[in-house]
C-alpha cells in the first residue's frame, strides 16, 4: 500500500480547495432586484395614489425581480419628461399630455418630439367637471368669458389645451387661476374665482370635500361645444357625467372624456416588460384594491392609447388574440 507524503497530503487539500473556489465562482449568484423609477403625481392626488399602488403591486408580485420606487412628481407632463430623459421607468399621463409630446409641442419638450416613452396599460378614463359655487353667475361654459377660472397646475396638458381653445369658442377668461385642483376648489369656496374644470373620474376628493360644506352647480357642455372640442383634438370623446356623481349633479351632463395611461420606457426590455404588463393585466382584482377607476385597465381597452405600445405589451396582447393597428406599433 503506497503512503503518501506530507507534501502530497498538503498538494491535494490545496488541488480540492482550488477545483471547489472555482466551482463555487461559477455559480450564478443571486442577482440583486433590478431598481426602477415610477413617476406618479402630486401627494394625495390620483395619479399619486395609483402609481405607487402600481409600484407596489408589481414589486409584490416579482419580490425578487424588480424594486419598483414610487417618485411624487409634478405629474403628468413631469412624467414624461422624466421617463423621456432617462430619469424614470414608467409613470401615468393624460392623453392631451402624451400628444403635445409626441408633437414636441410641450414646454419641457423644448421643441423635440418625445421618442422614449411607450404605452403600458390604459388606466381610466378621466371626465371633464366644470364646476362653480351655486350662488355664482357662471351657469354655462359661455359665461367663462371676462371671468376668472381655475384650470389647475400651470404648464399642464388641460391649462395649455383650455388656454388655446377657450378664446376659439370666444369664451375668453378674464383671469386664469393656476394651481393644484385641491388649492383651486378652495379658491372656488371662497369666491377668488368664479368656476373651475379638471379631468377625473368621479368622485374627485377635493371636489367632494368641498361639496361638503358648499352647495355647488356642475355645469355640462352643449352639443356643439362637445363636437368643437372632439373635433380639436382627437383624444377628447364625447362623454357623460353620469347623475349623483356629486350631490349637485341631478342629471346625466354631457361633457367630453380623455384616457389616463400607464407609461414606460422603450428602453426596458421585451422580456420584462412582456411580464409586467401580463401580470398586470391578469390581476385586474389586485388593482381595484388600489383603485375602482382601475377596472378600465384591461385588455379591452388596451388599444385607447394614443401612442406607440411597448413590444413586450404587444407581444402580450398578440398571445391573447388581439390585433395591434399599425399606429400602435414602434
Amino acid at each position: 500500500m503506497e503512503l503518501k507524503t506530507d507534501f502530497q497530503e498538503e498538494y491535494m487539500k490545496k488541488s480540492v480547495f482550488v477545483v471547489f473556489t472555482a466551482l463555487v465562482l461559477a455559480l450564478p449568484l443571486s442577482a440583486a432586484p433590478k431598481r426602477l423609477t415610477f413617476g406618479t403625481g402630486s401627494s394625495g392626488g390620483n395619479f399619486y395614489v395609483v402609481g405607487a399602488g402600481l409600484a407596489n403591486t408589481i414589486n409584490n408580485l416579482f419580490p425578487k425581480r424588480f424594486s419598483v420606487t414610487a417618485e411624487e412628481t409634478g405629474g403628468g407632463t413631469a412624467n414624461l419628461s422624466l421617463i423621456e430623459s432617462g430619469e424614470a421607468d414608467f409613470g401615468i399621463a393624460m392623453a392631451s399630455s402624451i400628444e403635445q409630446g409626441l408633437d414636441g409641442t410641450a414646454a419641457w419638450a423644448k421643441g423635440k418630439k418625445m421618442k422614449n416613452v411607450r404605452g403600458l396599460i390604459p388606466l381610466y378614463p378621466s371626465l371633464l367637471t366644470i364646476y362653480a359655487l351655486d350662488s355664482n353667475p357662471v351657469k354655462n361654459l359661455s359665461d367663462f368669458k371676462g371671468r376668472k377660472i381655475g384650470l389647475g397646475s400651470k404648464g399642464a396638458a388641460m391649462d395649455n389645451v383650455f388656454r388655446e381653445l377657450l378664446p376659439k369658442l370666444g369664451y375668453e377668461p378674464g383671469d386664469i387661476f393656476n394651481d393644484g385642483h385641491g388649492a383651486t376648489a378652495t379658491a372656488v369656496s371662497n369666491g377668488t374665482i368664479d368656476a373651475a374644470l379638471l379631468f377625473s373620474l368621479p368622485p374627485f376628493p377635493a371636489i367632494a370635500q368641498l361639496e361638503a360644506s358648499k352647495n355647488l352647480r356642475f355645469i355640462g357642455l352643449t352639443a356643439e361645444e362637445q363636437k368643437f372640442f372632439t373635433d380639436a383634438y382627437g383624444f377628447y370623446k364625447a362623454a357623460v357625467l353620469p347623475k349623483d356623481s356629486y350631490k349637485g349633479v341631478s342629471e346625466d351632463l354631457p361633457v367630453i372624456s380623455e384616457w389616463n395611461f400607464a407609461v414606460v420606457s422603450a428602453k426596458l426590455s421585451t422580456k420584462d416588460v412582456y411580464d409586467i404588463a401580463k401580470a398586470l393585466f391578469e390581476n385586474n382584482p389586485k388593482l381595484l384594491q388600489i383603485y375602482k377607476g382601475l377596472s378600465y385597465a384591461t385588455t379591452d381597452n388596451a388599444l385607447a392609447f394614443n401612442l406607440p405600445l411597448h413590444p413586450g405589451v404587444i407581444k402580450y396582447l398578440e398571445e391573447k388574440g388581439i390585433k395591434v393597428p399599425k399606429e400602435l406599433r414602434p
